[in-house]
């Protein structure tokens, strides 16, 4: 008796997607990303430098 083979759909010819785009999701710009961090290190060096004075 013969074996019956099944086939699967082909699927972007091997390769597999792990992600799709999500629509729920904050979209930040890759400059946007640049500056916060830029903001943040600011803020950062502001406290280490006036930190002490105005804390303690």
């Amino acid at each position: 008796m013969a074996k019956e083979r099944t086939t699967l759909p082909p699927t972007g010819a091997g390769l597999m997607r792990f992600f799709d785009e999500d629509t729920r999701a904050i979209k930040v710009s890759p400059k946007g990303v640049i500056a916060m961090t830029l903001v943040l290190i600011a803020v950062e060096v502001l406290l280490h430098v006036f930190g002490p004075s105005i804390f303690g």
